[in-house]
């Protein structure tokens, strides 16, 4: 009797000793938690912080306060820098909290959701929300932008009508901060300072821009590159289709001309871009065509000097404006060739010009005294 009680215990030590193994090997493990945890799914497992930033992005604008995901293979302290994976213009991930795994190869993340005051606004002229009483500079912020709409966006625009109207508005009336040496919570840096302040630096003109669009709702995206070798910040904005790239902070004359607009960067493509902008192409939509750039779009793209000077003169001379701006493609003018405005010209004391661009796109401004 004994002995039989001897043999069971052995093979029961080795039954245990076996499953123990069976339930330590990965794919096992992976199989019963398909089972017991409900949000083990392979749209909740994450082994990069890219894929898991734009994760962060629908969960901040669907208004979840928290989800929950797990990483793959990767360490809880990486994630710490995902916010720098992000544009932040409507939220950022707040907090980052292992609650359990998957034997070695996941853990079982929550992140908690913190907003920004653009989220609001985005939901009040979208939705309709409410916005909480304790956000008073979102509430300013909302009525900045609800007058903005009203005043030069109308019912029958197009997409491109819309874009113009919000970026000549932008432009108009915000200025270029003279004070750059802030600290990155600054308004300079926000819509906020954009719009309600009228001042702010590229991510405020370009966060501004996004948050315009979106409320008039314009597909749009938000753009971290550098400029000129400098950080910088622009947007991508989609029209029937396909995407062109929209500089507000490079179409704003400096020193600051009042009403004055550029549309040198107004929905040009990557090739354009390149030139003097970098970003991360992988991470955007391409931007190849042409149809509604701005020059293109208002037959102001001539790809001789010949061309151009008859539509300047008539512009400028016989209708009497004040400014006018076009594309000459692969053409530098000189002083020379610019004196066929005064040809019976006594419209204006002078009349000055400057150039934007570089190469077959190149950008003449004419500026009556």
């Amino acid at each position: 009797m004994q002995k039989k009680i001897m043999v069971f215990m052995i093979v029961l030590i080795i039954a245990v000793a076996v499953t123990q193994l069976y339930l330590e090997v990965p794919e096992v493990q992976e199989k019963i938690a398909s089972y017991t945890e409900e949000d083990f799914k392979e749209e909740n497992i994450y082994s990069d912080i890219e894929s898991l930033a734009q994760r962060l992005d629908r969960e901040i604008l669907d208004g979840e306060e928290e989800f929950t995901v797990y990483l793959k293979e990767m360490n809880v302290e990486e994630i710490n820098q995902i916010n720098s994976s992000l544009n932040g213009i409507f939220g950022s991930g707040e907090t980052y909290q292992q609650i359990g795994a998957v034997g070695e190869r996941y853990k079982k993340v929550k992140i908690t959701i913190k907003r920004t005051i653009n989220y609001y606004v985005l939901k009040a002229c979208l939705e309709g929300a409410e916005i909480p009483e304790t956000e008073t500079k979102a509430k300013q912020l909302y009525e900045v932008v609800k007058n903005v709409l009203n005043t030069v966006i109308t019912s029958d625009m197009t997409d491109y009508d819309k874009e113009i109207a919000l970026h000549d508005y932008l432009v108009a009336h915000c200025k270029y901060s003279e004070d750059t040496a802030q600290m990155a919570e600054s308004d300079i840096y926000r819509a906020y300072g954009a719009l309600v302040n009228s001042d702010a630096v590229c991510n405020g003109y370009a966060e501004a821009m996004q948050l315009l669009l979106m409320c008039a709702g314009v597909n749009s995206q938000f753009v971290v590159g550098t400029a000129d070798g400098i950080d910088h910040a622009w947007n991508l904005v989609e029209l029937d289709g396909n995407w062109y790239h929209l500089d507000s902070t490079w179409d704003d004359p400096l020193p600051d001309n009042g009403t004055d607009v550029l549309h040198s960067y107004f929905n040009v493509t990557d090739q354009i871009m390149s030139r003097n902008h970098t970003w991360n192409k992988e991470d955007y939509p391409k931007a190849d065509h042409m149809e509604y750039n701005y020059y293109v779009k208002n037959q102001d793209y001539f790809l001789n000097f010949e061309d151009y000077k008859d539509k300047a003169y008539e512009v400028m001379v016989s209708h009497g404006n004040h400014r006018y701006e076009a594309v000459i493609e692969g053409f530098d003018e000189t002083e020379e060739d610019m004196q066929f405005i005064f040809e019976g010209n006594y419209r204006y004391s002078s009349i000055s010009w400057q150039t934007f661009g570089e190469g077959s796109y190149h950008v003449l401004v004419l500026n009556a005294q």
